[in-house]
Order: C-alpha cells, then sequence, then structure tokens
C-alpha cells in the first residue's frame, strides 16, 4: 500500500491504483503484471503514459506486433507526447 501511495504522490495524484501498480510492476520487471494492470486501467481511461508503458512491457517479452499497437494508441492519444515523461530511470 504504501508503494502504491508514493507512486500516486510522484505523480501528483494522476495515477489510478491501477496504474501505480502497473508502474510499479514494469520497474520490478513483471512485464505481463504490468500489461494487466495497466489494461484494467486504460478500459477506464485511456492514458497515452499507460500505453506507452505497456508498449515497452510488450517489447520487452518480445511481443513486437503488440507493442507496436499499444504505442499507436499512444500516439493517436496525444502525437507529442515524450517518453522521458515516464520517469523510468531510476
Amino acid at each position: 500500500m504504501i508503494l502504491v501511495t508514493l507512486y500516486l504522490i510522484g505523480f501528483g495524484g494522476y495515477a489510478s491504483a491501477d496504474y501505480a501498480a502497473g508502474f510499479a510492476a514494469y520497474k520490478q520487471h513483471h512485464y505481463r503484471e504490468c500489461i494487466n494492470q495497466l489494461q484494467t486501467y486504460t478500459d477506464k481511461t485511456p492514458d497515452t503514459r499507460a500505453f506507452y508503458l505497456m508498449g515497452y512491457a510488450s517489447y520487452k517479452l518480445r511481443n513486437y506486433e503488440q507493442g507496436k499497437e499499444y504505442f499507436r494508441k499512444a500516439y493517436l492519444l496525444d502525437p507529442n507526447f515524450r517518453p522521458a515523461s515516464l520517469h523510468l530511470k531510476q
């Protein structure tokens, strides 16, 4: 719970618990869990950051076609999105 709260604070309250859990799973290299959590989130709230993260997770799993589809969805939502805003680096 503390980890999820910290991620929510880190995003200025921007993220839901599903987004925070997906982001945390990505950081821990649990890519399938990341995609599952973020899919739950994007089903309710289409979000460029979530789709990009799902694309990266898919690429880590070597599922390139799925990754491309998530990147396409992110681009359609916001063509000017900068992946650096995901804060993936430690």
